[in-house]
């Protein structure tokens, strides 16, 4: 069995997902994107949205789901108690640039007023401090970081059975350092629209530990080959010997499905995205029904 290598996945976070595929010019799902880049006093905010054209049948209930991925990550930026920062759009529901507009100024609104009051908490703290001068103080203050978000939602890979987008935002509120969050690569069933859940079956995960170490052996390894499958849990933030399945759902390309594991998810922040493909035939025995469907995988 070989495991497609981490250098067939784009390495930089904005486009890791970016893995081609052979469309159906005949069963296209259309669609239209909306690009901004807008900058406030504290805050840049980046929107890139690809929604479907029609508002109706299969098409419509993708459109409809996307929107809510929309909703659910920027309506809850940096809100660590889980509490909505702005309501739902509840505008005309058929316009598309009316929509992302919506969400684009909303962000940007509740963004600068968190980073706001980041700043002034900053600047109370530095102004108490008797160690630094008035010179040092207002040098600190000017370089006091901005808050950023790149929020993107766009298609990354369609065949004429299923269609999949790519949810992955960069976010930063001012602490170390960024990080990319988002939803992952979600894949809808082009016969009625539902987003797909669940490709692995739910008692695959001891069964398919040596594909899952030989993907993340092969993504970790250097030019020297350093780690190995003897080794692997060295380098792994883990509680016990069993590697789990990433947060986010696999997601199908040409080849096979492609895991992809959150920074921090499973190792340290320096080891990135881990993320490698699993071929479709590997994955045979463990694919649920639907998604041997979807696959047409026989």
């Amino acid at each position: 069995m070989r495991i497609i290598s981490k250098s067939a996945i784009v390495a930089a976070a904005a486009a890791l997902f970016a893995l081609s595929g052979c469309n159906n010019s005949n069963k296209t799902l259309k669609t239209e994107t909306f690009t901004f880049d807008d900058s406030a006093k504290y805050t840049d905010v980046s929107v890139n949205v690809e929604l479907p054209t029609s508002v109706k049948g299969v098409s419509g209930v993708i459109r409809k789901g996307l929107i809510e991925i929309m909703d659910s990550q920027l309506a809850f930026i940096g809100s660590y108690e889980g509490e909505r920062l702005f309501e739902p759009y509840d505008g005309n529901p058929d316009d598309n640039a009316a929509v992302v507009d919506y969400y684009r100024r909303k962000a940007i609104e509740v963004m600068d007023a968190n980073a706001a009051e980041d700043y002034e908490n900053r600047a109370s703290y530095i102004m108490e401090d008797e160690d630094l001068s008035e010179e040092q103080k207002k040098d600190i203050l000017a370089d006091t970081p901005r808050w950023e978000y790149d929020f993107n939602l766009e298609k990354q890979y369609e065949t004429d059975r299923f269609v999949v987008f790519n949810s992955t935002d960069y976010v930063y509120l001012g602490g170390a350092h960024g990080g990319v969050i988002g939803q992952g690569s979600p894949t809808f069933d082009k016969k009625d629209g539902h987003r797909v859940e669940q490709f692995i079956k739910g008692d695959a995960l001891v069964p398919m530990q040596s594909l899952l170490v030989a993907g993340l052996v092969d993504y970790l390894s250097d030019d020297e080959g350093s780690v190995s499958a003897e080794n692997l849990r060295d380098y792994l933030f883990l509680d016990d010997e069993t590697i789990p399945f990433p947060v986010w759902t696999p997601h199908p390309t040409e080849e096979g499905l492609c895991f992809v594991y959150q920074q921090y998810e499973i190792a340290a922040y320096a080891m990135g995205m881990p993320s490698f493909i699993i071929p479709y035939d590997a994955l045979k025995p463990y694919l649920t029904p639907e998604a041997a469907d979807l696959l047409n995988i026989k």
